[in-house]
């Protein structure tokens, strides 16, 4: 009977550790669109000249994050101006079949304020926007 006892406070004690859902990792990945001047040349994931004004004669380079897999989508970047009117979209090809993160770049010529949309084109799915200015 003791020896019951014991298995049964064994048995309830180890139900009582059962892992709760702040001990299962987070997900590093969110969705978000950073713009900036250029890539880094130690991390080719990350952005350098992190911000939303640009200069007209420059590249905007942009890294589109998604929080779930991005299963080899190809990527569209819309570019509208600030009062909503279309400017330019630009296509990019998927560039592996799995990953969260995007990173190429566009140009706006004329000088604005725009908002940029990142999109994965299979399933239509909006990512995230940026609001930025070219001068």
């Amino acid at each position: 009977m003791k020896k019951l006892v014991v298995l049964f406070f064994a048995v309830l004690s180890l139900a009582a550790c059962k892992k709760s859902s702040s001990d299962t990792p987070e997900n590093p990945y969110s969705n978000k669109l950073t713009l900036g001047t250029g890539i880094s040349a130690t991390n080719a994931f990350d952005l350098t000249g992190v911000g939303t004004t640009f200069s007209a004669s420059n590249s905007i380079y942009f890294r589109l994050e998604c929080a779930d897999d991005m299963g080899s989508s190809s990527v569209t970047i819309t570019i509208d101006k600030a009062d909503g009117t279309p400017y330019q979209t630009f296509s990019y090809e998927s560039l592996q079949s799995y990953g969260h993160i995007y990173v190429s770049a566009f140009n706006v010529k004329d000088p604005g304020s725009y908002k940029a949309t990142g999109t994965l084109v299979t399933g239509n799915k909006t990512i995230a926007s940026q609001s930025f200015t070219v001068n």
